[in-house]
């Protein structure tokens, strides 16, 4: 399983092209097209040059609705997306490049199986950029479960990685990126565990229900997409029409696709798709618990 393309509904379109191209490196794949179910919508990506993550899909898609509504602040929707690079080279490089330009972050983190830079769009979406760890680094409890934490990142080391006479001029993404997980603020921990593990399938990973939170997976990853209360406990569920996540993307082989596809219950399918045509193709939306929607696809 694969997350891809997250949508961002964005109001002023010009000022968030601005921040990705100008200071993500990304390229404009369209001009602003209508999309299909959204309006018109600019496609995000590398240059296929790019050796790390090239792909057909964009990185991102920004829809503008210049009437995009703000949403409220327990409201459930997008904590991050996360961007993963495929080295601790290229994160030390991005983390340069941004920090040269002015950049703001929001933080920095060691979660033991990857490290990570915080920092936010000019509409407030949280962006994670990060690399993992070998898998066979990522620390398990004694039954062999994933264990994560958040602990300081160590600048320096990270800032060491990078030899100036050789690799000149810190750029970002110097060999592209790709989307590796997706983080939510939910309502409701227990019945989006529920949704996500029973009818997605995805394998819990780290349940810290104490704290609020949650990662689960497929194929013994640490996490494709992550789940917190922290500021939306009891809250508003995700509406549409608002700034924010518009949906995002969930890729899977055709079989788990089928068996996917046919074990969807109707009540989690938009009620624009229910239809037999809507959920019988190689695409189909489905609606979360807090009507955050996902595009499941497959491959």
């Amino acid at each position: 399983m694969k997350v891809g393309t997250p949508i961002l509904r964005v109001k002023n379109i010009t000022r968030v092209l601005d921040f990705y191209q100008n200071y993500f490196r990304l390229q404009l794949n369209n001009n602003g097209h209508k999309y299909e179910n959204i309006g018109p919508a600019y496609e995000l990506g590398f240059s296929r040059n790019s050796t790390f993550g090239t792909t057909v899909a964009p990185l991102l898609i920004l829809h503008h609705d210049p009437n995009a509504r703000n949403a409220s602040s327990n409201s459930a929707g997008l904590y991050h997306f996360a961007i993963l690079v495929p080295d601790r080279k290229s994160l030390a490089s991005t983390f340069l490049a941004l920090k040269l330009s002015g950049t703001h972050f929001d933080g920095f983190a060691d979660h033991l199986v990857s490290e990570s830079l915080y920092l936010r769009d000019p509409e407030g979406n949280g962006i994670e950029i990060y690399h993992d760890r070998p898998a066979e680094m990522w620390p398990r409890d004694s039954e062999g479960n994933i264990m994560m934490d958040t602990l300081p990142l160590d600048l320096q080391s990270l800032i060491a990685e990078m030899d100036y006479e050789s690799s000149g001029k810190p750029t970002a993404f110097p060999t592209g990126a790709k989307i590796g997980h997706i983080h939510l603020r939910v309502t409701n921990l227990d019945g989006s565990i529920l949704f996500y593990h029973d009818r997605l399938g995805l394998d819990i990973t780290v349940n810290w229900k104490q704290m609020g939170a949650a990662f689960l997976s497929a194929g013994g990853y640490h996490h494709h997409v992550g789940l917190n209360t922290w500021h939306s406990l009891n809250g508003e569920g995700h509406i549409q029409g608002v700034r924010g996540l518009e949906n995002f993307t969930i890729t899977v082989p055709y079989k788990s696709f089928r068996a996917l596809r046919d074990k969807i219950k109707p009540q989690y399918v938009p009620e624009w798709q229910q239809t037999v045509e809507g959920i019988d193709k190689n695409q189909f939306m489905i609606s979360d618990p807090d009507g955050i929607l996902i595009a499941v696809k497959s491959e």
